[in-house]
Order: C-alpha cells, then sequence, then structure tokens
C-alpha cells in the first residue's frame, strides 16, 4: 500500500456509503419530494446554513433513511457543479457498534471532504494528523480530529454534513455527539456549513437542538403520507405474492393501509407481508379488517406464530442480532445459534441447520440482510444481517414484550452477552481439538473468527455476574497461546495475515491487555512468577494494562508485585 492508501483506510473505518446505497435502493421514485420542494430547505440548503432537524415520533428510521438519502443525492448534485462546496455524511445504526462510534464518525467525515475536485491529494491538515497518529497505530483523540474537521470546512465556501439517526446512537453518551454538534455550529460563519440532523424527539436531542435555533420539521402523518402511498403502489405492482390481486383488491389495500399507518413506514412493511400471504379477496378483507393497532401488536403476532421446535433458534438469532459487536453474516449466525448455552459445556460438537436460509423465511419481517445486495459475487451465507427495524429491537427488550404472549423471546444486554460469549468460548475451544490454523485454514468471515476476535467483547461487562465455569473458560482460552492468538491476536489487531503470530506471551499478559479483572485474579492466583515476564507490544503485563486504562488490573498486578520499573 502506498502513503494514500494506507491513510484513506484509516480514515474509512467504516462505511456510510453501504447504508446510502441501501436507502436508495428502498426509495420509491419521488420519495421527499416535499422536502427539496419546502422554504426551509431550500433556504438551510442556499440560504443561511445552520441546522435542519427533521423529526417524527413513530418509526422515523424508515422513513428518514430514505429522506436523508434524498438530501444527499440532491446535496451531491449541487457539489459537483460547485469547486468550493463539500459534502460529507454519516448514518448512526443500531446493529452496527462501529456506527456508534463519535471518532469513528469524525475520522470518516474528514475523509469525505478531502481537497477541492480542482486540486489533488488529501489536505496537509490530515497527512500530519496520520502521521502523528495513525501511522504509528495511536488513537488520535477526539480533540485532534475536531480541530482537523474544522479546519477543513473552513477551507470550502459551503459544507453540508447530514447525520441519519441520532437516536440510535447509544443514549448513555449521545451527549457528547450532541454537544459536538453545538460547537461545529457556533465553530463557523453562518452560511457557511449547513448541518441536517434526523431522530426522533428523544428529550435530551430535543433539549440540546432546541438551543441551536434549527429549522425543525416535524414528520406528521399528513406529511408522509404521499411516500408511503408510492411505497404501497410500487409493492402491489411489484411483489410476486401481489402480481393476481386485483384492481379493486389492490385498491382497497391502499386505502385501508395508508390510512391506519399514521405515518409509519415499517407498520406498512408488516402489513404488507400479512396480506401478501392471502389468497383470496375474502382472506384478504378479512386482514384488513384485523389489522393490527401498532407496531407491538405486530410483533407479537410474528413472534407468538413461530413453530415451536424453530422458537429456541430464534431467540438465540435474537440475541446475536440485538447486540453482537459487529452484524454476522447468514453464515456466521447459522453456525453461532446451533450451540446450546450450557454454562458447564464448552468444545462439544454441534449440528449444522438443514439450510441456513431457512432463518430468513421463519421471520421475515423480523430479520433482513444488512446490505442491499447490489454485489452480485457475494453469496446470501457470506452477507451480513441485522433487525428488520430499530423498534424490534425496542421491543424485545421492552417491559411491554415481557409482559406479552411473546416473553420467551424478551432479551437483555447482560443475558445476551452471556450467552453471546459462551457460544463463542466454546467455539474457540473445539478449534482447540481440531488443531491449529496452521492445518485448518479459517476465513475471517467465519464464525471461528469471530469468536476469537470478540469473547472478550462479550465477556467483559459480565465478569463480576459471571458464572464461575465461564470465566473458567475464559481463562482456558487466554492459556491457548496459538489456538487463539493465530486467527486474532489483540495485541498486534493490524495483522493482516492469519496464521503468522508468536511469539506468543503468557495468559496474563492478554488478560491485563483486554481489563479483564477477575480473569487476571484467577491467573495471578496460579502464576505469580509470571506477573513481571518481559514481551509483548506494550513489554510486559503491567505496561499492557495501563496502556489501555485499566484500573482494576493495574492494582491487582502491583498487589502481586508487578515492578513499574520492568
Amino acid at each position: 500500500e502506498n502513503k494514500l492508501q494506507k491513510i484513506q483506510k484509516w480514515l474509512n473505518v467504516v462505511d456510510p456509503t453501504s447504508n446510502y446505497s441501501t436507502a436508495l435502493a428502498l426509495r420509491e421514485p419521488g420519495t421527499g419530494n416535499w422536502l427539496l420542494q419546502g422554504g426551509e430547505y431550500m433556504d438551510w440548503k442556499a440560504g443561511r446554513g445552520g441546522v435542519l432537524w427533521l423529526h417524527g415520533i413513530h418509526d422515523f428510521s424508515n422513513a428518514n433513511s430514505r429522506i436523508s438519502a434524498t438530501a444527499i443525492e440532491d446535496v451531491e448534485d449541487l457539489c459537483k457543479s460547485n469547486d468550493d462546496h463539500a459534502l460529507a455524511y454519516f448514518y448512526f445504526t443500531f446493529s452496527d457498534s462501529e456506527k456508534q462510534n463519535l471518532e469513528n464518525m469524525l475520522l470518516s467525515i474528514i475523509g469525505q471532504l478531502p481537497k477541492r475536485p480542482s486540486e489533488l491529494g488529501l489536505p496537509a491538515e490530515v497527512v500530519d494528523l496520520y502521521n502523528s497518529t495513525g501511522a504509528i497505530r495511536k488513537s488520535a483523540g477526539m480533540k485532534a480530529l475536531k480541530d482537523v474537521l474544522s479546519r477543513i470546512i473552513k477551507g470550502f465556501k459551503k459544507t453540508f454534513i447530514i447525520l441519519d439517526a441520532l437516536d440510535e446512537f447509544p443514549k448513555a453518551i449521545r451527549g457528547s455527539l450532541l454537544s459536538w454538534i453545538g460547537e461545529l455550529k457556533a465553530d463557523h460563519n453562518e452560511g457557511s456549513l449547513s448541518i441536517l440532523v434526523t431522530s426522533r424527539p428523544e428529550r435530551d436531542i430535543v433539549g440540546s437542538l432546541e438551543q441551536l435555533d434549527p429549522f425543525a420539521i416535524s414528520l406528521q402523518s399528513s406529511t408522509i403520507d404521499p411516500d408511503i402511498l408510492a411505497y404501497i403502489r410500487n409493492s402491489l405492482a411489484g411483489k410476486d405474492g401481489f402480481r393476481k390481486f386485483t384492481a379493486e383488491i389492490k385498491s382497497e389495500i391502499e386505502e385501508k393501509v395508508v390510512s391506519g399507518s399514521q405515518g409509519m413506514f415499517r407498520w406498512v412493511d408488516c402489513v404488507l407481508r400479512v396480506v401478501e400471504e392471502c389468497i383470496t379477496p375474502t382472506s384478504v378483507r378479512d386482514a384488513l379488517r384485523e389489522l393490527p393497532k401498532d407496531i407491538d401488536s405486530i410483533y407479537e403476532r410474528i413472534l407468538d406464530t413461530i413453530p415451536e421446535k424453530q422458537k429456541e433458534y430464534i431467540r438465540r438469532a435474537m440475541n446475536w442480532l440485538a447486540f453482537s459487536a459487529e452484524p454476522l453474516t447468514l453464515g456466521q449466525l447459522a453456525e453461532a445459534i446451533v450451540i446450546k448455552y450450557d454454562v458447564n459445556k464448552y468444545g462439544e460438537d454441534s449440528e449444522d441447520l438443514f439450510d441456513m436460509k431457512s432463518l430468513m423465511s421463519i421471520c421475515p419481517s423480523l430479520i433482513s440482510f444488512a446490505d442491499a445486495g447490489d454485489d452480485k459475487s457475494s453469496t446470501q451465507e457470506s452477507r451480513r444481517l441485522r433487525l428488520a427495524h430499530f423498534s424490534v429491537k425496542e421491543y424485545l427488550i421492552s417491559d411491554r414484550a415481557a409482559q406479552a404472549s411473546s416473553a420467551y423471546y424478551h432479551i437483555s444486554e447482560d443475558k445476551a452477552n452471556l450467552r453471546m460469549g459462551h457460544a463463542c468460548l466454546s467455539r474457540i475451544l473445539r478449534h482447540r481439538g481440531e488443531g491449529t490454523i496452521r492445518h485448518n485454514k479459517v476465513e475471517r468471515m467465519s464464525f471461528l473468527y469471530h469468536s476469537a476476535r470478540h469473547w472478550f467483547t462479550y465477556f467483559r461487562p459480565i465478569e463480576y455476574k459471571a458464572p464461575t465455569p465461564l470465566s473458567e473458560a475464559a481463562v482456558r482460552v487466554l492459556k491457548l497461546g496459538q489456538a487463539w492468538l493465530d486467527i486474532y491476536d489483540p495485541d498486534r489487531p493490524w495483522r493482516r495475515e492469519l496464521g503468522v503470530s508468536g511469539p506468543y506471551q503468557p495468559a496474563i499478559y492478554y488478560c491485563s491487555l483486554l481489563g479483564l479483572a477477575t480473569a487476571c485474579k484467577l491467573l495471578v492466583n496460579r502464576t505469580e512468577d509470571r506477573v513481571n515476564v518481559n514481551g509483548g507490544f506494550r513489554g510486559n503485563a503491567l505496561q499492557a494494562a495501563a496502556s489501555r486504562g485499566n484500573e482494576s488490573v493495574v492494582g491487582l498486578l502491583l498487589e502481586r508485585g508487578a515492578d513499574v520499573n520492568a
């Protein structure tokens, strides 16, 4: 790789263009025209700039992804004809933790704002920041990234930044994102920066954005109905299940579904799936008379119809789809859900599904592919999955689900981490019995790779409440050395070639690096003489813990005789 490619790879740690492409694929012709023709948008785009906030109460993310795509496409056309205009956008995504990270967002936005098209290369500020941080595998830090972005923006006459689905950014840390939006607006002259954000009107978002004197557009039912009608008509005309429906029946569907939608694209999508399965005009009319009143009712009905023998597999799938560190592929999920949760058993052989594609047919309204499927070379097995909508996760973790007839599928993050951590540890320990990676090729898209890469991500948040057998299994994996580290080495995560690792450091080193306090305690009780062993990228266990700010592990190591001068 040349220098330019390395910098671009550093900036493009996440790819918002995949979200944009998916939204474009879902959008009907004419969607969002009401926005482009409205005075608020036209003034935001060509006049005073500032913040334009689109907000809605219901299943807003289905509508806003389409509308954001319309705005991005429109602004792209403007920037192509104006050398001194620039555009960057970002999609916050509930199903991808990498797209819920403020530093990743800043890197991505900086990466989308190169020099003007008439100039070559990258801005000098970006190259300098990379040389002092990314090139030596050091975090750039929020302050430096904000400063660089601000200087780049000031190099253009007009900059547009579009941020989709603020409400899908974790609420516990959303204050930092909202503060940055305020800082960004205050740092630039009126008219030189236009920021478009979409979200539901969560209290903290309302409180922060209202202080910025935004153009605010509320997406009420009357605003969205034309877009919903276009979506319904396109579905009735294009989907195979509706081909034999008469014009009269289609007209009835349009009228009933639009009137009942209350601006909810997600509700419409689920209802159309139900109606599509009807085989007579009478059954269609019956379905239209019994339409679920809201999203919760739809999800409860879908879950209640899952066959008994498939329920456990779907519940396991929901845990992974709601809380996995990154979206799993269909192949990875198919392997993950056949691992039975038994806290006392690890490394057991598991069965394969007869047909992994059957996962998509059991509850298609709840699970979808994370991409638009435009890459014809990719198989279904290699495509990543997600919950079909943010509201699915909200329902599954809610008290409403816990008290409904579908309570069997109620999930929580702690329980999900427990089950996902167990599945990952079990898969790694099964691999140990299969031989090392040098004799068994491991693909980066395999569940084994995901397990080696993320088992500690799932174990760490629950380690203090984890059952003892799970903690013991974590220690066993830490002691594996080559059988784990040849797949993924957290001390050298940039290593690209699988199977070329070593030398292998003591388990206490990796435990300290990863901040696994309970596992460290188990290890130091057994290996006190190895606390001061030198080696690894950080030098020793104490330095590894300190480099990641793992204070509890640092304290434990010092108690057990770690040498600060080693």
